[in-house]
């Protein structure tokens, strides 16, 4: 675009020397050349600041890792390498066997620990009407001793020593019992309270072992497409990280990452208006809107290191990356992941110069269709 304004500028040149017969002139030709500098450097200022166009782009999407989290032999496989599925569909299954029994045992556990419990909870029943008819029975020898030593009290020879004497043990042997099916009681409370946390331990080894279980049908968490899958049949799957099946392309999150240098980006902010000529797309333009301006670039940051930083290394090439989504999901979803090709961005800034970066992009969609490029 560039070559084509200099090239309008000195056609209009020619045409005054020409046609409007302005005479040639060491001044008027430095008057030509200075003012066509400065005509073009200002035109080409506010452009670029105005709507920044740059072919340093990427699409960009996330790649998920599929790494099975425990160890076991593959018996199904439900999907093949490239292959396009959406959020939940089955991936491979591995055999069940050991941890169907694992849940079958938590679960006979669970129906003991319940058992044990429905016992406790009638002998602690049991135990209650024991304290009640304990208590019952010291009241019962209470009184009986009571209305003694008042007999004994009031008239010493209506009642015998003995008789009185034997109210007096009856009444303690009472208390013993009382306080024997009390004692009684409370281990039942205790050993009750025992019993639930074992239901309640039991439940959750039940709830581990049907998770186990669960987790031998591994399914996508997301839209995506299937890539370099190694699953087989009858192979075993690990549950270290290096060991990783395969992954699948999130097709969820697509979004363009535009390289620009930092003094080009001082009007851009989110939400402007983008235009993508994709090598793919071949001479068709999508459209888009940038969602952020990512503050920060990977040149600024320091390691922790044990040697101290080298000033003559440091420095940056001043360019700051630019998340743009694409309005059209569809066609987002269909570009291959590390697409090419050229982004403009039209500010709020000289909109009358964004003409300059919307025949740019054109032409640069017709290159892009007719050269190899």
């Amino acid at each position: 675009m560039i070559i084509l304004m200099t090239l309008g500028y000195i056609a209009c040149v020619m045409v005054a020397f020409k046609v409007i017969k302005i005479k040639v002139s060491p001044a008027t030709i430095a008057v030509a050349v200075v003012g066509g500098c400065f005509l073009m450097g200002g035109i080409l200022i506010v452009w670029k600041q105005s709507a920044p166009i740059t072919e340093q782009m990427v699409l960009r999407r996330h790649v998920l890792q599929i790494i099975p989290d425990t160890r076991e032999f593959v018996s199904k496989v439900h999907v093949n390498a490239d292959q396009t599925v959406k959020k939940g569909d089955s991936l491979f299954e591995i055999m069940p066997d050991r941890f169907q029994r694992a849940v079958d045992e938590a679960a006979a556990q669970l129906k003991a620990a319940k058992s044990t419990v429905s016992q406790l909870e009638a002998a602690v029943t049991a135990a209650q009407a024991a304290v009640k008819k304990s208590a019952a029975d010291t009241a019962t020898a209470k009184a009986e001793l009571d209305t003694a030593l008042a007999i004994q009290k009031e008239q010493p020879d209506a009642i015998a020593k003995l008789k009185v004497t034997e109210a007096q043990q009856a009444y303690i042997l009472a208390e013993a019992d009382d306080d024997l099916v009390k004692a009684q009681l409370k281990q039942s409370e205790y050993s009750l309270a025992s019993a639930k946390h074992s239901v309640d331990v039991s439940q959750s080894a039940l709830n581990t072992a049907n998770f186990n279980l669960e987790r031998c049908s591994y399914t996508s968490q997301v839209d995506g497409k299937v890539m370099n899958f190694q699953v087989r049949e009858g192979t075993p799957v690990a549950r270290w990280r290096f060991v990783s099946v395969g992954t699948i392309m999130d097709l969820e999150d697509t979004a363009v990452i535009a390289i620009y240098p930092q003094n080009l980006l001082n009007n851009v902010k989110a939400g402007d208006k983008v235009e993508v000529a994709f090598k793919r797309l071949r001479g068709k333009i999508a459209s888009g809107k940038v969602e952020a301006v990512v503050p920060y670039t990977g040149e600024g940051q320091l390691l922790p290191s044990g040697n101290l930083p080298v000033a003559a290394n440091m420095g940056s090439k001043g360019k700051l990356a630019v998340r743009i989504r694409l309005d059209d999901e569809d066609l987002a979803k269909e570009l291959p992941m590390g697409a090419a090709g050229a982004t403009a961005i039209y500010t709020d800034f000289a909109s009358p110069f964004h003409i300059i970066t919307n025949i740019t992009v054109r032409i640069k969609g017709w290159v892009y269709f007719l050269l190899p490029v």
